[in-house]
C-alpha cells in the first residue's frame, strides 16, 4: 500500500487519497489534534519521520514550510519519492507537480 504524507489538513486531498486505499499521515503542528479528530475524523502525526512516505504532499501554505526549504521537507519521503506543492510554496523546479 502506498503511504503518503499530508504536511497540513486539506480535507478534501486526505479522503480522496483515502478512498484509493492509500494510508495517509497527516501532519500539522499548528492544529489541535483533539479538534481534528472530533472535527474531521482525521489523527494528526507528532512529527512526520524521514524517510517514510511514497509521496509527500504540501497542502497549505504555513511559513514554517517554507523556512524549512524544499531539502528538508523533501526528505520525509523515501528514495524515491513523488512531492506535490499544492499552494506553490517553493519554486516550480522544485515540485513533481503543481496546480
Amino acid at each position: 500500500q502506498p503511504v503518503v504524507g499530508v504536511l497540513l489538513v486539506q480535507l478534501d486531498v486526505v479522503r480522496e487519497l483515502q478512498e484509493f486505499g492509500v494510508v495517509v499521515d497527516v501532519y500539522d503542528h499548528l492544529a489541535d489534534p483533539r479538534e481534528a479528530m472530533a472535527e474531521y475524523r482525521i489523527t494528526l502525526v507528532d512529527q512526520p519521520e524521514p524517510g517514510q512516505y511514497d509521496g509527500v504532499i504540501l497542502a497549505v501554505a504555513h511559513d514554517d514550510f517554507r523556512r524549512m526549504g524544499i531539502d528538508n521537507v523533501r526528505k520525509f519521503g523515501r528514495t524515491p519519492h513523488i512531492f506535490f506543492d499544492l499552494k506553490s510554496v517553493f519554486g516550480r523546479d522544485d515540485s513533481d507537480a503543481r496546480l
